[in-house]
């Protein structure tokens, strides 16, 4: 096979733009810390790494999630403890009502006390997080001017006005967890509003009596309360749990990502030489080749 001179260049030019491609590429790879620049470098460990990158946005969705969760689960304990420690203190001045040697002077005075309980008590009921009502069920909110969940007239009735629906989220894949007491179950169905109530009508009226009766509603209220808040307690542990599941999952994911995407900087080092003596040598047989002309063999 003839080899002219002509193809002899063609062939050096190819091979100085390919070590020159070479060199360009293993340089991105080596300043970038990714083995790919484009698609076509690395089309399997990019769909690899695609993959993997939609889990981890996943992953950072749920861990957000957990962490709204963890702030309604937190907000709603603070609100049970605030309403233990009312109803504890209405049952002191309930007992300082009952004693034989206080007055209905006394008693009407300690009642006074005891409807500002109440009306803490009803404000706590309608605690917010950010703008959305705690203890409203699924209704957080969506209420007219003059509405809230719960409202107390002036006969010191209280009137709930959300639902008993969970508010729920998504916290790992296919799973739901629900972050929230509704208000019915939660203090309704407890009757700390009526025991309050009923405390505050018999110290009004003097009834020792009812008076004393009303200290056992409000024993049964706060073991309602203290029931309640172990719920959100075990709500509180499950979050737990799932943020360290996923925790664990975006530390998985992202190691596996590294190993899919990222530059062996050893490697790529070891390449770039090599491929930098090629192309040297490359440059020193063609500058031999290039430097012969017809005027040598005269």
């Amino acid at each position: 096979m003839r080899v002219t001179m002509t193809t002899m260049y063609d062939r050096i030019k190819t091979d100085l733009a390919r070590l020159t491609e070479r060199l360009d590429r293993t340089n991105a790879t080596i300043s970038s810390g990714k083995i790919y620049q484009t698609p076509s470098d690395a089309p399997v460990k990019l769909t690899h790494a695609l993959g993997l990158r939609d889990s981890l946005a996943d992953i950072d969705q749920f861990k957000r999630n957990i962490t709204y969760g963890q702030g309604w689960v937190k907000a709603t304990e603070n609100v049970l403890t605030g309403v233990e420690d009312r109803l504890q203190r209405a049952k002191e001045l309930a007992i300082e009502g009952a004693n034989d040697t206080v007055n209905g002077d006394n008693r009407r005075a300690i009642a006074q006390e005891v409807k500002n309980i109440l009306e803490e008590v009803v404000s706590l009921g309608n605690a917010k997080l950010g703008n959305r009502y705690i203890l409203a069920g699924s209704k957080t909110d969506g209420y007219e001017s003059n509405q809230m969940p719960f409202v107390m007239d002036k006969r010191c009735n209280v009137t709930y006005n959300g639902n008993r629906e969970d508010v729920k989220l998504d916290v790992a894949p296919g799973i739901q967890q629900k972050i929230n007491l509704d208000g019915q179950s939660t203090l309704i169905d407890s009757g700390s509003f009526q025991a309050l109530k009923d405390l505050y009508d018999s110290l009004m009226a003097d009834s020792q009596p009812n008076i004393e009766n009303a200290i056992k509603k409000l024993d049964d209220s706060m073991t309602h309360i203290s029931n309640q808040t172990a719920r959100i307690g075990a709500m509180a542990n499950s979050l737990d749990v799932k943020e360290d599941v996923m925790d664990s999952q975006k530390i998985i994911n992202t190691e596996i990502l590294s190993g899919v995407e990222d530059t062996d900087l050893i490697e790529a080092i070891n390449n770039l030489n090599a491929t930098e003596t090629a192309y040297q040598a490359a440059l020193g047989a063609a500058s031999k080749v290039m430097k012969v002309t017809l005027a040598d063999y005269i």
